[in-house]
């Protein structure tokens, strides 16, 4: 017995890749808000805050908000790809 049907599929990719797109926003704002801190502060300022941490965050935050938001993308187009049942 299937108990899975069209409509129940399309509202699981549909979830899924809302739950995927969370995470993507929450980088791509910590993302702008770490260009931001960069760019805005002053010269003694910012080198206070330079240190290894932001290093690595001006390349795991970008590379996770992309990889998040394509998976997101996939979910989303495979939510939209369902046919109803004939």
């Amino acid at each position: 017995m299937d108990i899975s049907s069209p409509k129940i599929n399309k509202m699981l990719w549909a979830v899924c890749g809302t739950a995927f797109a969370m995470p993507s926003l929450f980088f791509t704002y910590y993302t702008v808000r770490l260009i931001w801190v960069n760019v805005t502060a002053t010269a003694a300022d910012a080198a206070a805050h330079r240190g290894m941490g932001m290093l690595i965050g001006a390349v795991a935050f970008p590379l996770a908000a992309i990889i998040f938001g394509l998976i997101s993308w996939l979910f989303f187009n495979k939510a939209r790809r369902v046919r109803p049942a004939d």
